[in-house]
């Protein structure tokens, strides 16, 4: 049974203890636990002491070496030294990504023995999720997060592209291998219009930019960006590039489960999704002059040259070798 399942059970049933809690299977002296306004905690039994003092930010703490007396399922007590990370927030879209990323976290590679350090770097993980802000653009970053999703569903799948998307330390392309980079845009416009900065489709050296253009179509009963992140979760669910997903998330808004988001027209999608080198493109091709930075502007495609199928597959297969790479 996944933990949020046994989470929702813990909530069904009514006590008056502190903390309610049910064992994790596989991982022994590891307790998910609901307190009576039912937040979630993860307990885990110490066996040594640590001297790292409390933690706490506004959505997730950390309390080592904390005495507690916990109530099983079935009744009995037990009363025990744990460190336990607690989600501090009551609100259903914090509680449900608390639980998910432990989950996740759990499954994607830790052995069965969960102690003090592991705790801390699941706390760390919290953090940067729950300090992810809304963009302001909510709208416009909603679709982008489509074109993203859709461009791995539809060419290798979800799990290729794992590892390239969003690994870009300063964000400048949606997928990244070293110097070679993908940039997903979209337009709902009749038009295969874009908008850049220079530096997303001005090549540095040694820098290869292709650019996936997809032209969408509204369509309330299409594909919708939440059943891509359903799919997308589905995929990732064990592995620790669900994070990305889940910062991807809350950054446009989509955390509240009952928001559906955009949905378009997927066969028109993908018939009119089409690939660019950025050096075929109309742009600056010179680097922004001293003084002169986060230039931005529109680039029409409509008379650039469509990369070749061939030589898509051929420039896309670098990938694949990385990716074995990464998986070795």
């Amino acid at each position: 049974m996944k933990i949020i399942d046994v989470l929702k059970d813990l909530r069904a049933e009514s006590s008056e203890h502190a903390f309610k809690v049910a064992e994790i299977a596989d991982y022994p002296g590891l307790y998910i636990a609901t307190d009576k306004t039912g937040r979630p905690s993860l307990f885990v039994k110490a066996v040594s002491h640590v001297s790292d003092p409390p933690l706490r930010t506004m959505h997730v703490s950390l309390r080592p070496n904390q005495r507690y007396s916990i109530t099983f399922r079935n009744g009995l007590t037990e009363e025990s030294l744990f460190h336990v990370l607690s989600c501090e927030t009551s609100e259903n879209s914090d509680t449900e990504s608390f639980i998910t990323i432990i989950n996740a976290l759990l499954k994607s590679g830790y052995q069965k023995e969960i102690g003090f350090s592991n705790l801390s770097s699941f706390f760390r993980s919290l953090i940067r999720l729950f300090s992810t802000e809304q963009a302001r653009d909510l709208d416009r970053e909603r679709i982008g997060l489509w074109g993203e999703l859709f461009m791995m569903k539809s060419v290798h799948g979800f799990n290729f592209w794992a590892p390239f998307w969003r690994s870009d330390p300063i964000r400048r392309f949606d997928f990244s291998a070293g110097e070679r980079h993908i940039e997903v845009k979209t337009t709902t416009g009749a038009e295969r219009v874009h908008h850049f900065s220079h530096n997303q489709i001005f090549a540095g050296e040694g820098e290869e930019i292709v650019i996936a253009s997809l032209m969408l179509n509204q369509d309330n009963s299409g594909l919708s960006l939440r059943d891509l992140i359903l799919e997308c979760k589905e995929e990732w669910a064990h592995t620790s590039h669900f994070l990305k997903l889940e910062r991807a998330i809350r950054s446009t808004g989509m955390n509240n489960t009952a928001d559906s988001g955009p949905a378009f027209n997927h066969t028109e999608a993908q018939k009119n999704l089409a690939w660019f080198r950025s050096t075929d493109a109309p742009h600056f091709r010179v680097p922004e002059p001293p003084g002169v930075y986060e230039t931005r502007y529109k680039v029409n495609f409509s008379d650039a040259p469509v990369l070749e199928e061939e030589k898509l597959d051929s420039w896309l297969s670098n990938w694949t070798s990385i990716q074995k790479v990464l998986k070795a």
